[in-house]
């Protein structure tokens, strides 16, 4: 006690300039402290900020991968296509040459637009005028143009996609080789094409992405000579080659962070290679807004006032705490916005996302992989992936376990009773400083596209198919008739000596079989030529309803449940005889599937701008074999059927510009769908 009171004397005895020097000195030891203290948070929020924003770019980059492979694959369909269909005139051309009339009548019924055939001197010697166009020589020098084709160094050429002179739509341009020599020029519409590359391009990722601007400043897409694509707030940057970071980024393949000037203000920016198929297309950089930055700066400067206003240790002591629990409020707001920006770029992304820790348990799934695998995250959220995504369990454990960097696979997975085609990305995570590390797989569901692959290929086979019919039939159908011809004179011109009775009968079998085939080769021109469509505008709902008697029937004969769902309210273009043979034909294939006691049932719904008729069966369903095959021409599992029905069918609803859709119903059952576009 002595001691401490003398103490407190001492004190009270030093000096002023003592006193002051020492009231200085646990100032500056407090300010120190701050300044320590602001300096670790400051490069605690740069760590956090880092590590969210190269997850960021990483799914900014698969998506923009995602999005030009789609476009690509869908770009090399369509221009397949249009070979594929100038090969086949080509062979046409080869067996006869071909006119104008000829192409019109071709240029109609196959989707082209307008065709034109070249001698080997680059003359036209053979073009369609489409209905809507008045007659136009070819542009440009075609001896120029097709310069690859006329040398015999190419076989095909693609033009490209160009405007058409008529300023109505943009047309994708292709050339073969004529086999009589010169060339066939060809195109069709470019229209959906251009837009899907509009819509799924790189750029339009980084415009809706950009579009909602909480924390980000801008994003930037450059190589080494120009911008490829930027939010809209940004006019100009600098070059690679005359920034030595951005530089030194472009070779590297690791993300580099720096503080930068965006527009006069300081932002925080990422830069990261943007890696195509290997091959380094140019840079990404984002830049982050550095508003909590700010605010914590001005936060702490009305500390430092209050410190020197302060006069007393425990006042320091005390407002020390104060401002250190305030500065752990700005740094979680600072997380917290973090977080709101990288969750808005992961909820706008059209692909789904997944992340999973080091022990395999889910810790992010953004809005397209709930929706796509029709899971909530809060209720999947720390739970092992095995559990809820089987699918995807074994590619991230041997990303997490085996360190593999990625992995690119195709698999297959049951959503809901439906199997879907899917794409993912798996990548491994890491970060050395935290030891922290985890897989993400960005998941693209390639279903639909390869749908409409089979619908594509589905298509060109029953066109060849059909060609091949037509030309086999006509040559079948003289000398045909010729034999009928003959037979019938036999019956009436010609008695024999003896077994006049048995003579007969052979000759008149003969005749019978002569009109048999000869249905039979009138049904093959029918499906090669069919008559044109008497498009009316037709409610759907009146038209199951007046056919429904005969749909009916043909359920109620075989002791089948016939069920009709309507009352949609949908109206479309069709040709109503058409479609009741479409109807009908599927129908009676449901019935003869299905046994007594079993159900039919059609019902209308609506998808997007389509109308689409649903028919059920409870029969033995389709086999997985099968499904590939059903309508093919002449392809058929009955005795007595002729494999047309279905061909014709698909045949009716695509000259409707709809499409036919089938899937086998567990455990047992066939769907079909007619997906028919809204009038």
């Amino acid at each position: 006690m002595k001691k401490e009171k003398r103490s407190r004397i001492l004190a009270l005895l030093l000096p002023p300039k003592y006193l002051a020097g020492l009231f200085f000195l646990m100032m500056a030891i407090f300010l120190g402290m701050v300044l320590v203290e602001y300096q670790y948070r400051k490069s605690e929020i740069e760590h956090i900020m880092r590590e969210e924003a190269v997850l960021l770019l990483h799914a900014l980059t698969e998506g923009a991968e995602n999005a030009i492979s789609g476009y690509n694959e869908n770009s090399s369909l369509l221009v397949g296509s249009l070979i594929d269909q100038l090969r086949l005139i080509d062979r046409m051309d080869k067996k006869k040459a071909l006119t104008s009339a000829d192409l019109a009548e071709i240029a109609g019924s196959g989707g082209l637009y307008r065709i034109n055939i070249f001698d080997r001197n680059a003359r036209r010697v053979a073009y369609n005028n489409p209905v809507d166009h008045e007659p136009m020589e070819p542009r440009g020098n075609p001896k120029e143009q097709l310069q690859p084709i006329f040398s015999g160094a190419e076989n095909s050429l693609v033009i490209g996609i160009r405007e058409s002179r008529s300023k109505r739509a943009p047309r994708l341009i292709a050339a073969v080789a004529r086999s009589r020599g010169g060339a066939i020029v060809g195109n069709i519409d470019a229209s959906k094409l251009v837009a899907l590359r509009q819509q799924l391009g790189a750029g339009g990722l980084i415009q809706r992405i950009g579009a909602d601007t909480t924390g980000i400043d801008y994003i930037i897409w450059q190589d080494s000579s120009a911008i490829l694509a930027a939010t809209p707030n940004v006019s100009s940057v600098s070059t690679i080659q005359s920034d030595s970071v951005l530089s030194k980024a472009f070779l590297d393949h690791k993300p580099t962070t720096r503080w930068s000037v965006f527009d006069g203000r300081e932002v925080f920016e990422v830069v990261k290679p943007f890696l195509y198929h290997g091959t380094n297309v140019g840079l990404l950089r984002i830049g982050l807004k550095p508003d909590h930055f700010t605010e914590a700066q001005s936060r702490l400067r009305n500390r430092f006032i209050m410190l020197v206003v302060l006069a007393g240790f425990g006042s320091l002591v005390m407002f020390n705490l104060v401002m250190t629990r305030r500065n752990e409020r700005v740094m979680k707001q600072a997380y917290t916005r973090v977080q709101t920006f990288s969750s808005t770029i992961l909820e706008s992304m059209a692909d789904a996302v997944v992340v999973v820790n080091r022990a395999g348990c889910v810790t992010l799934l953004n809005g397209a992989a709930e929706r796509l695998f029709g899971l909530k995250f809060l209720n999947v959220q720390d739970k092992p992936v095995a559990a809820v995504l089987p699918d995807l369990a074994e590619y991230l454990r041997i990303v997490t376990v085996e360190k593999n960097v990625s992995i690119n696979q195709e698999f297959e997975s049951i959503v809901w009773g439906k199997k879907l085609l899917l794409s993912g990305h798996f990548s491994l995570m890491t970060d050395s400083e935290t030891d922290r590390d985890g897989a993400l797989v960005v998941v693209h569901d390639l279903s639909e596209q390869r749908s409409m692959q089979r619908i594509i290929n589905r298509q060109e086979k029953l066109v060849a198919m059909g060609e091949l019919a037509s030309g086999v039939a006509h040559e079948i159908r003289n000398p045909l008739n010729a034999i009928g011809v003959v037979a019938q004179r036999l019956d009436m011109e010609f008695s024999p000596v003896a077994d006049e009775e048995e003579y007969r009968q052979l000759v008149r079998a003969v005749v019978s079989e002569v009109h048999r085939v000869n249905a039979i080769i009138q049904r093959f021109l029918q499906f090669a030529r069919p008559t044109p469509l008497m498009m009316v505008n037709t409610d759907l709902d009146d038209f199951l309803t007046g056919y429904r008697p005969l749909l009916e029937g043909e359920a109620d004969a075989k002791g089948i449940g016939f069920l009709l769902e309507i009352e949609s309210g949908l109206t479309v273009l069709l040709d109503r005889e058409k479609m009741q043979q479409v109807l009908l034909n599927i129908v009676r294939n449901g019935v003869e599937a299905t046994e007594p006691g079993g159900r039919i049932a059609i019902k209308l719904v609506q998808r997007a701008e389509m109308a689409i008729i649903e028919i059920t069966d409870t029969g033995c369903g389709i086999s997985e074999s099968e499904m590939a095959q059903i309508f093919n021409l002449y392809f058929t599992t009955k005795e007595s059927g002729t494999g047309m029905g279905l061909s014709i069918a698909n045949q009716i609803v695509q000259s409707h510009g709809g499409i036919i859709e089938v899937e086998s119903i567990q455990p047992h059952g066939t769907l079909f769908r007619i997906v028919l576009p809204l009038a």
